[in-house]
């Protein structure tokens, strides 16, 4: 991908709205490959789909990176002023069922017949060949601010769900604080944000001993442990990923319900 065509891309997105740098939507700009992406899950149909989240993302240097609902992807992607084609994508493995997969299943199969893109104000919208609409997108700003629910945690070399009767959790306040709990304990400490990178810690906890439910103080150790891990990360509707430097999952989020 040459650096022409990346800027194809961003120019040819934003040239009906008066420039190829950034576009004014309202009190906001948005830039095609500075944006994150979320996808208008409901347009695509199917029971439960407004539960799964989905978005793209288009890097300057020609890599797009996201997840179709179910499974991480990354790649490549070409562009010629309008024209738009994603490379072999590379997924993770996960299984899902129900709603999730069948949302993964779509956006899979589109994202290979993609053939060229409109953006609108804050929209972006890709088509196939015959230039009708497969996938619709909104621009969104992902962030890890409020209240979270931890879903799993990587730790003694495995991602691991919370242990039942258990629920750890992370509060990002505005004051540069995060708060939460380990399972047993509750915990403080700094965090900066800066882009799509993310440092936590140093942490303090309180000192209660906790030997129920059976796991409950290797998770807490390992859930701090994985926060302090933690480099960067990705927040689409309502899952937050924080990845460590290694690059891998270290805890998986949700907004409570």
């Amino acid at each position: 991908m040459t650096a022409r065509g990346v800027g194809a891309l961003a120019c040819a997105a934003l040239l009906a709205l008066g420039g190829c740098g950034e576009a004014s939507t309202g009190d906001s700009a948005v830039a095609l490959p500075a944006t994150q992406w979320d996808l208008d899950v409901g347009a695509l149909g199917g029971a439960g789909s407004g539960d799964v989240s989905s978005f793209l993302t288009f890097e300057d240097d020609g890599r797009t990176r996201g997840s179709d609902g179910c499974n991480d992807f990354s790649g490549t992607y070409e562009a010629d002023g309008s024209a738009l084609r994603f490379g072999a994508l590379a997924t993770t493995q996960r299984a899902c069922a129900g709603a999730a997969q069948e949302v993964a299943d779509k956006v899979s199969a589109a994202l290979t017949r993609v053939r060229s893109f409109q953006a609108r104000a804050d929209t972006l919208v890709l088509k196939d060949g015959a230039g009708d609409p497969l996938l619709r997108y909104r621009a969104a700003t992902a962030g890890v601010a409020g209240a979270w629910d931890v879903v799993s945690v990587l730790y003694d070399d495995a991602i691991r769900g919370v242990v039942d009767g258990t629920t750890p959790t992370a509060d990002f306040g505005a004051d540069g604080k995060v708060t939460g709990s380990g399972g047993c304990n509750t915990f403080t400490g700094p965090y900066e944000v800066t882009g799509s990178t993310l440092r936590i810690g140093p942490l303090g906890a309180t000192r209660k001993a906790c030997s129920e439910p059976e796991g409950v103080g290797a998770q807490e150790a390992g859930y701090l442990a994985a926060l302090q891990s933690v480099v960067r990360f990705e927040q689409a509707g309502p899952k937050l990923t924080l990845f460590n430097a290694k690059g891998q999952m270290a805890v998986t989020l949700t907004r409570p319900r």
